[in-house]
């Protein structure tokens, strides 16, 4: 799979990508991104994702100076020139490298664009739902700003999926420091039960997932009752159905919990799922399957 980089604007081979460009991000993990699908070569909810990547760079203290319109038009046409009509599309923003841990007052950044064929997660998954555990080991932080931003240092979360596969199971459920369920190590938890949804609030030191925004929207547009709040493992045992999301994933069910959960049906993750495809598909609400409460 070829991958396509710009940086600072520009078009680069990977090995032209020099070190210094990457330094703090390498070092010190000093930088923030966002992840981001294009489909039929236009990217899903670009605002909401340049929004929050503005939000993580004024936590972290960096300055952006790319024009959202500008660089959105540079990568849409990258994605039609390089024939990339479905893509993954990375976005990394890095303070220039200053020789010591303290960078002092500088504030400005590096822009390195990555953008390769999205490929998607395997149809079985979506189909019979993946496997989880509840981390026994790794905790989100609901107290750190760094919860609801997407800095680089990612090793927590790498680690809670390594601590599932070790258990061959396929993903974590991460609980926040006060024993209240969080989310997944790259995406949203979601509870059904009954006619209602659930998922964790921000406060609860989770990532203000786009896509959670999503549905928590076509709850709205249905009419689907909906509930951010504050829940415990033991809402999961009285689950009907749980799935996560992400941009890349979509919705993707979850049939076992570890010792919690098991659920065959996935009528709300099914349902979600088709109408984030029709809402990317049609750029709009427009476009939106029937609604029919079990």
């Amino acid at each position: 799979m070829k991958n396509y980089y710009y940086l600072n604007g520009r078009q680069v081979p990977e090995k032209e990508i020099s070190f210094g460009a990457l330094k703090r991000g390498f070092l010190y993990g000093d930088g923030v991104f966002e992840t981001l699908k294009a489909e039929d070569y236009r990217i899903f909810r670009w605002d909401d994702h340049w929004e929050r990547l503005q939000k993580g760079a004024s936590v972290c203290n960096i300055e952006i100076t790319e024009e959202s319109g500008k660089l959105k038009s540079k990568i849409e046409a990258a994605l039609k020139r390089h024939n990339l009509e479905n893509a993954y599309v990375r976005i990394n923003v890095m303070r220039k490298k200053t020789e010591s841990f303290d960078p002092g007052d500088e504030r400005r950044s590096d822009f390195l664009v990555l953008i390769k064929k999205h490929r998607p997660y395997p149809e079985k998954f979506y189909k019979e739902g993946i496997r989880c555990i509840i981390s026994e080991t790794y905790f989100k932080n609901e107290k750190s700003p760094l919860t609801r931003i997407k800095s680089f240092n990612y090793l927590e979360n790498i680690l809670a999926r390594i601590e599932a596969k070790k258990q061959g199971y396929d993903d974590s459920i991460l609980l926040n420091t006060a024993g209240y369920l969080a989310s997944a190590p790259v995406s949203n938890l979601f509870l059904v039960k009954g006619r209602k949804i659930f998922t964790p609030s921000v406060d609860c030191g989770i990532l203000p997932g786009i896509t959670r925004k999503t549905v928590l929207e076509i709850c709205v547009r249905h009419g689907i009752r909906a509930e951010e709040g504050k829940f415990v493992p033991g809402d999961l045992k009285r689950a009907d159905e749980v799935f996560l999301t992400n941009t890349l994933m979509g919705v993707m069910p979850v049939r076992e919990i570890k010792s919690i959960f098991k659920g065959t049906k996935f009528f709300y993750a099914n349902f979600f799922g088709e109408e984030l495809k029709n809402i990317s598909q049609s750029a709009s609400l427009r476009r939106s399957s029937s609604f029919s409460p079990r």
